[in-house]
């Protein structure tokens, strides 16, 4: 029954360790979303090296938004142009309208670069504590890589439904001691899009490498052209430097021209999520006829102009000549399309006293990000002093398991991509409270603590008991079964400290809560043990007055005589049974309480050694039994079973036991044992003797001449460790086997065995025993102290053995 506690203790404490410590698996992301998987691989002492994979996964309209992007930039350009991030680049374009193989392999070596920073003027992509610095394919180099690390992607076009997926791997580091991290990230998702962003804007000194184009994009046709404007600064005027003033009855256009070097024309916005175009002015016109519009016409034609409106007005208000104004013009009505601008200068014929205006530092940003729900599932395998505290997660599923080589944090989320949830956690190099490895030796000594003090506690309190019947003196079980609880959930909440999340418990177990909740536990378990212990041996029953004496019965001499009581009390000192109200009892002068079939088996108290006289309260009836080896008649008391009287003739037993078969005797002394094992070695039979006690004492106090005894004791020299019976006690009863059919086997004190093993490892270890004796004819002999063990574990020891013998009372 002991050893099925532990197992359920053991199996219910790995069952919430692997189910808190890992979340469940992300089925298939639903329709248009994205899902991101990432592990992290790190070691290191104070810096962390190591790298990870990345697995981006889109379906639905996700997935086909990323396939147009890529169709109509590496399908549809030859060269990247002017405006993105990877301007001039070659796009290896086949116009087929599907993604192949080249197509694709620029796409994936773009996001290897936005990965990695080198677009953004950054060494790496920042990721909380960790720094992405190196990112590929995740089989770049090996023939048929591109396929295995895609799928979706190769081969498609514009009607493809099916999932798509890209595999990366990645290395990094981590060299900030201290870093407060957010686990929701937007980067990966970003990245997948970024390599589409577009962002044109004016040379700052209007002096653009393009031969003719230094405005660009702006063109400088005439009369727009640049001239040195208010503060110093370069700008495009549509006047004439000769009188400083622009004409009469002037209509001056300039427009946009994005990438003179490859003749495209318009600005593409095709894969902008928002857009918007910028410039500063200055200036103003000599009457509210002479105008500045700023127009923007879409593809194909680019020939319809539709004026984009500031403070509600197509012209732009005047401003002072040395005032240069900052204006913005929100393009998400023009996103997905391609556009062109440009810059209308109108004037009449009524003057033209005034300088007009002067345009600089045009700009059009159209960033390209990811719009939707992302899924996301992080894992960190992190070895080193590191740790991870500070959990603040209140809506993603978050598990952090920590080892003695380092920590394992798990995150998965479901978020939009506006707006993600504020989880957050603290990543330290080293915290001396919260490393994992200083946790590791506190819960190592607690349970330890745990376990030493109450076996010294018990220890104590069965030496307390006289020797002979130290061995029958039980634990308490319910203390000690709170003490493996106890270790067990210092064992659940180091390894994983969010194990309550597993029942809906959002409560992280902090160092310093773990190390509280191990004093705590480790000092009263302790201390109420200790306390238990001593309180029961100061429940034992007082001394006897004289008055409660009797006098010794007839024929006894001096023989002090104790009175029969009918009252209870408590338990027998011999069996250490409980004596119910109804039997009769004996109780010795030093208070110690026996039932009256064990005082009347015993010539002196356990306790004081006194002489022991019991008033007969009925005559026995004797019966007529002829001794089995010599014949002679002898008298015997009626129920004794004559396997355990002795024949005064012959010595020997009146009736033999039957060889081959196995017998469980419940007796305090091994004497009768050792006298069958006498009579079953006789003619020269082999003998072995598995006992706990010392073999020279044995064969001494016994006479144990010639009997091959062996020590069942892990302390011993050459002993027998009662934890490894199976094989290494199987293995010395072998010579035993081998001599021939016959001999006896003798477990001895088996109760000792149980309480330093298990009763499960026992009996398994009898069981495979029993058969092999069995077999060569072998008879078993196995003694085990009355009431030291529990009513279930005695009936299941005793179904491994063919008779049990209830000698108690006798010996």
């Amino acid at each position: 029954m002991r050893s099925l506690r532990h197992a359920f203790l053991v199996f219910l404490t790995a069952g919430v360790l692997l189910g808190s410590a890992f979340p469940a698996a992300w089925a298939q992301a639903p329709s248009g979303s994205l899902a991101i998987a990432t592990d992290y691989e790190l070691f290191g002492t104070l810096e962390l090296a190591g790298g990870g994979h990345v697995t981006w996964t889109l379906s639905g309209e996700q997935a086909r938004l990323l396939r147009m992007k890529i169709l109509g930039l590496f399908d549809g350009y030859p060269q990247i142009p002017h405006g993105f991030p990877y301007y001039s680049a070659a796009t290896s374009s086949i116009p087929n309208g599907r993604i192949d193989a080249g197509e694709a392999l620029a796409y994936t070596s773009f996001l290897e670069t936005e990965l990695e920073g080198e677009s953004r003027n950054e060494v790496g992509t920042r990721i909380g504590y960790f720094l992405l610095d190196r990112a590929d394919l995740f089989e770049k180099d090996i023939q048929g890589g591109l396929e295995r690390s895609t799928s979706g992607l190769l081969g498609s076009d514009a009607n493809t439904t099916s999932d798509l997926q890209i595999r990366f791997l990645f290395n990094g580091y981590a060299r900030d001691p201290d870093v407060p991290m957010t686990l929701p990230t937007r980067a990966y998702a970003d990245a997948l899009h970024s390599v589409f962003r577009f962002h044109q804007e004016q040379a700052p000194n209007l002096d653009a490498t393009t031969p003719g184009h230094p405005a660009r994009p702006f063109q400088t046709e005439a009369p727009w052209h640049v001239v040195t404007a208010a503060r110093g600064l370069p700008a495009l005027w549509a006047g004439n430097d000769a009188t400083g003033r622009y004409d009469n009855d002037t209509l001056a256009i300039t427009r946009t021209y994005s990438d003179p070097t490859l003749f495209i024309v318009p600005m593409d916005l095709k894969y902008a999520s928002n857009a918007t175009a910028s410039f500063a002015y200055a200036g103003h016109g000599a009457d509210a006829n002479d105008t500045l519009r700023f127009e923007i016409a879409t593809g194909p034609t680019f020939a319809d102009w539709t004026p984009l409106l500031y403070q509600g007005r197509a012209a732009l208000p005047a401003t002072p000549s040395d005032d240069w104004v900052n204006l913005s013009f929100d393009l998400s009505a023009y996103v997905g399309e391609e556009v062109r601008f440009r810059l209308v200068f109108e004037s009449d014929g009524a003057g033209n006293d005034a300088p007009g205006f002067y345009v600089r530092g045009f700009a059009v940003d159209a960033p390209s990000t990811f719009e939707g729900t992302i899924h996301a599932s992080d894992a960190h395998y992190v070895i080193g002093l590191l740790s991870f505290s500070d959990i603040q997660a209140g809506a993603g599923a978050f598990q952090l398991v920590r080892t003695p080589g380092g920590e394992i944090l798990l995150y998965t989320a479901t978020w939009d991509a506006d707006a993600p949830p504020a989880d957050t956690v603290r990543y330290q190099a080293l915290n001396g409270i919260e490393n994992p490895q200083i946790l590791f030796v506190i819960m190592l000594s607690a349970a330890y603590f745990i376990s030493r003090s109450q076996e010294a506690a018990y220890a104590r309190y069965k030496e307390a008991h006289p020797g002979p019947y130290r061995p029958a003196v039980r634990k308490l079980s319910w203390l000690h079964t709170l003490g493996k609880v106890a270790i067990a959930v210092l064992v659940l909440f180091y390894f994983v400290p969010t194990a309550l999340y597993f029942v809906g418990l959002r409560l992280f177990v902090s160092g310093p809560v773990y190390v509280f909740l191990a004093l705590t536990l480790a000092l009263g378990l302790g201390l109420v043990s200790r306390a238990y212990y001593q309180q029961k041996l100061e429940e034992a029953p007082p001394p006897a007055t004289p008055e409660d004496l009797a006098a010794a019965h007839a024929g006894g001499g001096s023989v002090p005589v104790a009175p029969l009581v009918a009252e209870p009390l408590a338990h027998c000192t011999h069996c250490l049974r409980e004596i119910p109200a109804s039997d009769r009892a004996y109780r010795c002068t030093c208070g110690s309480v026996y039932h009256l079939a064990c005082a009347s088996g015993l010539m002196r108290c356990s306790n004081c050694r006194k002489p022991i006289a019991v008033e007969v309260v009925r005559k026995k009836i004797s019966v007529s039994m002829r001794c089995e080896s010599c014949g002679e008649v002898q008298a015997v008391d009626e129920g004794v079973d004559p396997r355990t009287v002795t024949c005064t003739a012959c010595g020997g037993r009146l009736r033999h036991l039957d060889e081959g078969k196995g017998y469980l005797l419940v007796a305090s002394n091994p004497a009768i044992a050792f006298g069958w094992l006498r009579d079953l070695s006789k003619g020269g039979k082999s003998a072995l003797v598995l006992t706990p006690s010392s073999p020279d004492r044995l064969r001494l106090e016994f006479g144990l001449k010639g009997v091959d005894v062996l020590q069942m004791s892990s302390t011993a020299e050459k002993g027998l460790d009662p934890k490894r019976l199976d094989p290494v006690a199987l293995r010395a009863i072998l010579p035993l086997l081998k001599k021939g059919r016959g001999g006896v086997l003798v477990y001895d004190g088996l109760e000792e065995v149980i309480a330093t093993a298990s009763l499960g490892d026992v009996v398994r270890f009898i069981r495979k025993a029993n058969d092999m004796a069995f077999v060569n004819g072998v008879t078993v002999l196995g003694r085990v102290a009355p009431g030291a063990l529990t009513p279930d574990e005695s009936k299941r020891l005793s179904a491994e053995f063919d008779e049990t013998l209830d000698l108690a009372a006798r010996f």
